[in-house]
């Protein structure tokens, strides 16, 4: 380095990263922020959870089945609200029953 050029201070050369509200430095990032308002976690949820159904067997996972079921339930009115059953069809048949569609 030449003794004309300016020498940087020591210490960081970039900004802290900036954390998202909610979330502390360190803590592993999240595959989808789910605090975006209601609409987009109740799909995903939904989503989420009716893979989980379809992969598991009721006969050997009961308590899981019946734990993702209950959930799917509980996220009819969130679909509803949003007007998400109007224009989505179920393929599912089990699925389109747990949420009486």
């Amino acid at each position: 380095m030449y003794p004309s050029q300016p020498v940087a201070p020591e210490g960081p050369r970039h900004a802290a990263p900036q954390v998202a509200p909610g979330i502390h430095p360190g803590q592993p990032p999240r595959m989808m922020n789910m605090n975006t308002g209601g609409k987009y976690s109740a799909i995903a949820s939904f989503v989420t959870y009716v893979k989980a159904l379809e992969a598991l067997d009721p006969r050997n996972f009961p308590d899981e089945y019946a734990e993702h079921t209950d959930r799917i339930r509980e996220l009819k009115p969130f679909l509803r609200a949003h007007g998400i059953l109007d224009v989505m069809d179920i393929k599912n048949p089990e699925v389109a029953a747990l949420i009486g569609v």
